[in-house]
């Protein structure tokens, strides 16, 4: 009998918790057929119990209840956590979650990323675990790659929603497009970031491709303006329309190591998808939108529970440690620089205590090699 723990916080509707459980419990469509779980009990702690859980409870035999995090872990095979939002991991819940995976030999995954001190050394919960969020594995449309190995010289991409979300999502799906380039990644040299009317600026000042932004906004099927009022075609970036519908906007330009330089940029008001575009050294374009199904279903989830299930059960790794260090460490930089609240920043290495000088890495899943 195969038991999995899953660590939450709380339970809400419509949250990754929510729409990864479900389909453990219940099944997910994968290549024309419904997917299944391989595990016969999942975990639950006690004070995830409310009336969302509660039906659950009653609708499948699979899930128990267990009063707490080190009687969730007795004997598992696998583990998820799945945390409610970004402060969860500053609670005791969390250092429960630690203290109690620590030791065990069972692989895991982390919806998100954890703490970087989770991740490091000695400290580290475990050499066996994975963190990831939908973006990396849902679709592209069209379904559109950086070739392994692929010289790149320009990277962005387009992205919504607040900080930190946007940021956590955002840098995932970057480090899942560009890790795979040629000589693959060895760490960031430079941060930049730009805030609302700053962004523009520095966009005619040429600090980001202006060709690149209109690349990526081309693969979207929601731009804003006039389009949702009457539905008209509108071009939104010729007529120099996206400063004055930008909301909040954030540009995080990125210098690595090798010379590439990514673009991380907020486009709430401009856009409603995510999308990407991409040039190589040699000149060739590559863009796609990065699509977010349809709530109430979410159906990036399906593809996300397929990639935790391979993993948990095989064995089958999609980025190795030095990747989630690098976004952890990503986050905790973009962390700094945002409570300084100041609309341009610049740091260099030397403030920055990582991802420098490391041993190249790539990923061992995600890109399909030639």
């Amino acid at each position: 009998m195969k038991t999995l723990a899953f660590f939450l916080d709380t339970f809400e509707e419509g949250s990754a918790a929510q729409q990864v459980l479900d389909r453990l419990l219940f099944g997910w469509p994968e290549k024309g057929s419904i997917a299944s779980a391989p595990w016969d009990h999942i975990r639950v702690p006690q004070q995830a119990l409310n009336p969302a859980m509660e039906k659950r409870l009653q609708a499948s035999s699979k899930l128990q209840l267990s009063k707490d995090a080190k009687e969730a872990t007795q004997g598992i095979d696998a583990w998820i956590i799945a945390p409610g939002r970004p402060e969860s991991w500053k609670t005791h819940l969390a250092e429960d979650w630690y203290e109690c995976l620590s030791n065990s030999p069972a692989r895991g995954w982390v919806i998100g990323i954890p703490p970087l001190s989770w991740c490091q050394g000695e400290a580290s919960i475990s050499p066996s675990f994975q963190a990831g969020t939908p973006m990396p594995y849902t679709w592209r449309l069209p379904e559109v790659d950086i070739p392994w190995q692929c010289p790149l010289s320009e990277m962005m991409l387009l992205v919504r929603g607040a900080y930190p979300e946007a940021e956590t999502h955002g840098i995932d799906a970057l480090l899942g497009l560009t890790s795979h380039r040629q000589g693959g990644e060895s760490g960031i040299q430079h941060i930049r970031l730009l805030r609302g009317d700053a962004v523009w600026k520095g966009a005619r000042e040429g600090l980001f491709s202006w060709d690149l932004f209109k690349a990526a906004v081309s693969r979207t099927h929601s731009k804003q303006g006039d389009a949702t009022v009457d539905g008209r075609t509108q071009d939104i970036v010729g007529l120099g329309m996206v400063p004055d519908l930008a909301r909040d906007t954030r540009a995080w330009i990125i210098q690595h190591v090798d010379g590439l330089q990514s673009v991380l940029l907020t486009v709430d008001g401009i856009l409603q998808d995510e999308t990407f575009a991409a040039k190589s050294k040699d000149g060739r374009l590559y863009s796609a939108q990065i699509y977010q199904p349809p709530k109430p279903n979410d159906h990036r989830y399906s593809r996300l529970t397929t990639a935790i299930t391979q993993y948990l059960e095989h064995g089958k790794s999609t980025m190795p440690l030095e990747r989630h260090l690098l976004w952890g460490e990503l986050l905790e930089c973009m962390d700094a620089m945002m409570s300084e609240d100041i609309l341009v920043q610049a740091w260099d290495r030397k403030r920055m205590p990582f991802g420098v000088n490391r041993s190249p890495w790539s990923p061992e899943g995600i890109a399909s090699k030639p």
